[in-house]
């Protein structure tokens, strides 16, 4: 059986919170691969309001989280991809953002509380692991804060439900469904060699990070899903320096070379255990895209 219907072979529902995101629709290609027929409520799309699917491009309609609550069956499978990135503080006050984004876990939690959901998956952020129950009050960025924050609260619910929970700190993603070019390495290098700049420049030649294409990172999330079983992951890949990484995009794009500076301030490097990710993919059967395809998969985005 296709990956669409073993899941629908397991749960009664399949629910994908944020579905119009990079994530969401990274989830969407995979459960409509092989255009399954589905009916409305097997697969229930939800965002921050109601769409018709002619308005969002999606095989279903979109439902605002209070029209989709309604609609979420018991024994459900949901993956909380809904989420303000961190780029949106850039144009709301903190408090506001914070607050926007306290609504959305509040959704989460309420219907893991309803005790409808068999399997909650959580997208959360490699920022999450500075924090824990004991001093998550010290960290004072929002986006991380809220981060711990959700992660704490939707550890509880899922126990007390109970629920299995399979946490994933995302660190670095690639892929076609890419929806944010101004603020990620790996687009930044894209755009300039798409503006024909000869020079590609590297703040950070040096900085490690990992990589993985956002479709394979949901299709190992929704397999081991059926593993009924609750899990605390990190996003693997490839580990690559930002060096490194700017002369792949020059390599495929042919149009620019890479500017690497003599001296320069080395930024933080950005991966948690990806070798456990990609040992997980592996055992699963899962062949991750490496950072070439990766990088080809993400050009896809610029068209």
């Amino acid at each position: 059986m296709d990956l669409t219907s073993r899941l629908l072979a397991e749960y009664d529902q399949i629910v994908i919170y944020g579905a119009k995101g990079w994530i969401g629709r990274s989830a969407v290609s995979l459960l409509f691969a092989n255009e399954p027929v589905l009916q409305q409520e097997q697969i229930l799309f939800i965002g921050s309001k109601t769409e018709l699917s002619c308005e969002t491009g999606l095989p279903l309609n979109v439902y605002s989280a209070i029209e989709g609550a309604q609609r979420i069956r018991s024994r459900a499978l949901f993956l909380n991809a809904a989420y303000l990135r961190r780029e949106k503080l850039a144009g709301i006050e903190p408090e506001e953002y914070r607050r926007k984004n306290n609504e959305i876990i509040s959704f989460g939690l309420e219907l893991i509380k309803s005790g409808r959901i068999k399997t909650f998956i959580n997208l959360s952020s490699g920022v999450a692991n500075q924090g824990s129950v004991k001093n998550f009050e010290l960290v004072t960025d929002p986006y991380a804060r809220s981060k711990i924050i959700g992660e704490i609260l939707f550890a509880e619910a899922c126990n007390s439900a109970p629920t299995h929970l399979l946490n994933c700190r995302i660190y670095n993603i690639s892929g076609k469904y890419v929806n944010e070019f101004n603020n990620l390495a790996l687009t930044n290098f894209i755009a300039q060699a798409k503006q024909n700049i000869q020079m590609i420049s590297v703040k950070s030649p040096s900085t490690l990070r990992t990589y993985v294409d956002s479709v394979d990172l949901v299709l190992v999330l929704l397999e081991l899903s059926l593993k009924q079983g609750s899990y605390q992951i990190d996003s693997g890949g490839d580990l690559i320096s930002l060096g490194d990484l700017a002369l792949v995009v020059s390599n495929i794009s042919k149009v620019s070379k890479v500017e690497i500076p003599t001296s320069f301030e080395k930024s933080p490097d950005y991966f948690g255990n990806y070798l456990e990710f990609n040992e997980l993919a592996k055992n699963l059967g899962i062949k991750l895209k490496n950072i070439h395809e990766q990088t080809m998969e993400t050009m896809k985005a610029f068209l």
